[in-house]
């Protein structure tokens, strides 16, 4: 609101913005007018274009197209209407005077109709990814989170991140399919001991990474629990172990994917100082539980909450997940 005061005085005392100019389009709409502008935002009348074509003739990147989007949530981007294009990220945090962004991540394990509760069927997960389309969530990748975690960079206010856990070949058949029709991507967290063992197939990991899509990272070399001290284990064979499981994972898909992993899920969703430690010897920038709960841009990355997505919930529980504000007030 107050950036919109800011411009519409901008416009009425013609102070501190450039001269009018055009992008000319093409179509039946004219030309997209610039009626002031800066060097943080523009002001303009929109013609024939849409919020993509603004993002790549601003921003050099369609795919910000969100920022457009969010940043006139009242005031669509149609022809004829009066917006804003910020050019700078102005709140990468995400904090407000009255609360601030968080960003679920929701995991899921595997797909079909046996009705395990870990198993979520074809028809849930599309109704479910049906849901984050039409009610205006933006599916982003994992590695966005980063900089948000950073406070460098700004995501959409109803950012989702999706995950998968384990490496069932459930994952290739009945979920990327869909995520392909949607458009959405997702990380799929793999115990290496399961790969070509019962789990995915080296052939359908390549084709889903391929497919710009599908991020893969570990999840373990043998999905044991790496907070626990297994009966008549010494504190150097722990320490052993637990290396073992972040660093030959981690070498095994980086061979085999072509870049080192950057994120790992815990088995079980548990960690320790221990743990944590080792995925820092590694590289690895983030680290997954499955606690539930949203994060916020101080959420400590080697912690990071997950919401489990399970078959025999239903949609309002699904709903309930979603959570990508908080408030503030008591």
């Amino acid at each position: 609101m107050k950036i919109r005061i800011a411009l519409i005085l901008c416009l009425l005392l013609g102070t501190g913005c450039s001269s009018r100019g055009f992008y000319m389009t093409e179509g039946d709409a004219g030309p997209s007018q610039v009626i002031a502008k800066d060097n943080e935002f523009v002001v303009l009348r929109v013609g024939n274009d849409d919020a993509r074509t603004l993002a790549k003739r601003f921003f050099g990147d369609e795919a910000r197209y969100w920022v457009i989007e969010d940043a006139n949530d009242s005031h669509p981007v149609e022809p004829g209407n009066v917006i804003i294009i910020p050019l700078r990220d102005s709140n990468p945090t995400g904090f407000g005077y009255e609360g601030y962004q968080t960003v679920p991540i929701l995991c899921y394990h595997r797909f079909g109709n046996r009705g395990d509760r870990l198993e979520v069927s074809s028809e849930q997960f599309r109704e479910q990814l049906n849901y984050l389309k039409e009610n205006d969530y933006r599916v982003i990748p994992l590695a966005d989170l980063l900089g948000f975690l950073k406070g460098e960079r700004a995501l959409p206010k109803r950012s989702v991140v999706l995950t998968i856990d384990d490496g069932h070949r459930s994952i290739y058949r009945e979920a990327f399919p869909i995520l392909k029709e949607f458009g959405y991507p997702a990380t799929v967290f793999i115990y290496t001991d399961y790969m070509n063992n019962g789990g995915l197939k080296t052939d359908e990991i390549a084709a889903m990474t391929e497919s710009g899509l599908i991020s893969i990272q570990p999840h373990s070399k043998s999905h044991g629990n790496l907070a626990v001290r297994r009966h008549g284990e010494d504190h150097k064979q722990y320490q052993r172990r637990i290396r073992r499981e972040v660093t030959f994972p981690t070498k095994k898909l980086a061979g085999q994917l072509g870049q080192k992993p950057r994120f790992y899920a815990y088995p079980f969703g548990d960690a320790n100082d221990q743990v944590i430690q080792e995925l820092q010897a590694n590289g690895l920038l983030l680290g997954l539980t499955v606690q539930p709960h949203a994060n916020a841009a101080f959420s400590y990355p080697y912690l990071l909450h997950r919401t489990m997505i399970f078959g025999d919930r239903d949609m309002d529980v699904f709903k309930s997940s979603l959570v990508t504000y908080k408030s503030r007030k008591k």
